[in-house]
């Protein structure tokens, strides 16, 4: 008797980690975003990432990068046709794209941080 009730007991247990290891799991990984805009011209810099990862402007169109972290960022363009400097919390940084093009970028500091201006 003592036998199946440890093993109930295992039995039990091992279906409750189980459980509880698979909800605590998750394959879903979040969707870049993306916004098109023509008077919006935002990019908010948060969490170490860029909000939006995609944003579509305008010829002429200036973006504006805002950095809402606590840490330090650096905007800086992949081709080197634009550089923010280092931004520290709450500082901006605006460029005006005049040619239309990709612009891809990255934060010169965490260069993990990707992010792209599609000027149409």
């Amino acid at each position: 008797m003592k036998k199946s009730m440890m093993f109930a007991f295992i039995l039990m247990l091992s279906a409750t980690l189980l459980i509880s290891i698979a909800g605590c799991s998750s394959s879903k990984t979040a969707a870049p975003t993306t916004v098109t805009s023509t008077l919006g011209n935002s990019v908010n810099i948060v969490n170490f990432a860029f909000t939006p990862e995609t944003l579509n402007v305008s010829v002429g169109t200036t973006v504006t990068w805002t950095n809402s972290d606590s840490a330090t960022h650096h905007v800086a363009s992949d081709t080197g046709v634009f550089d923010s400097g280092d931004m520290s919390q709450n500082a901006t940084y605006s460029f005006t794209f005049n040619n239309a093009g990709t612009f891809p970028y990255h934060c010169a500091i965490h260069t993990y941080m990707k992010g792209t201006i599609i000027v149409k």
